[in-house]
């Protein structure tokens, strides 16, 4: 799906820079290739699609918040960088060590941690690519099979069931946001009420694509 999400990619870049110009100044330069590997360190392999975002944008600057310029998904969800991609994921894996160290003792037959899922939402090889501002995650999810490259929603506090699919891969995320801003549809993402639709918010340098 990579080369279509370069072309996807294309679009958009054009879009946000005729209409909405502080989102495109929002997105950030490519990724250094060691940043990008870093995020698995060789536990697993990227998706081809989370590097051709990374080698295009390396996440956003969204310097006012879950509601301002760079905030180009909806529901407030800013896109991580490289690094902070790492530190999600590394997260995941300091989260299943701990349900591990709580669990073990009550349930001796723990499965493989690189092969299954812990507890209600933790998994070594899912990692988090941006976040709202209750906490809530999307993820790519990097397991084997047809899971591979799905994009995930979930982890929000208060949480007591594991992601949901959302998209079947980056590819289709950015082809949807595209088509959203483009024609003015609407999104809806599990776990929310109501579907948003993209207004463009402020002029000239200054507009942005705000969801309501």
């Amino acid at each position: 799906m990579t080369d279509d999400l370069n072309v996807v990619l294309d679009r958009l870049d054009a879009w946000l820079e005729e209409n909405a110009p502080a989102d495109h100044a929002a997105l950030n330069s490519p990724a250094m290739r060691e940043d990008i590997e870093a995020i698995a360190d060789r536990r697993f392999p990227l998706h081809p699609d989370l590097v051709a975002w990374l080698e295009r944008h390396n996440g956003v600057t969204a310097t006012k918040g879950h509601d301002g310029p760079g905030v180009i998904l909806p529901e407030g969800f800013i896109l991580h960088d490289a690094t902070g991609m790492r530190a999600g994921q590394r997260a995941l894996e300091e989260a299943i060590a701990e349900w591990v160290d709580e669990n073990e003792s009550e349930d001796p037959d723990l499965r493989d941690i690189y092969d299954g899922m812990y507890g209600y939402a933790f998994h070594v090889r899912w990692v988090p690519i941006a976040t709202d501002i209750t906490g809530g995650k999307l993820i790519v999810d990097h397991r084997d099979g047809e899971r591979f490259g799905n994009v995930l929603y979930g982890l929000q506090a208060g949480d007591t069931e594991g992601p949901v699919k959302v998209w079947d891969s980056l590819s289709h995320m950015f082809q949807d946001l595209l088509v959203a801003l483009t024609e003015g549809t609407e999104i809806r993402l599990p776990g929310y009420a109501d579907p948003v639709t993209p207004r463009l918010s402020g002029s000239d340098d200054h507009a942005f694509v705000r969801w309501e």
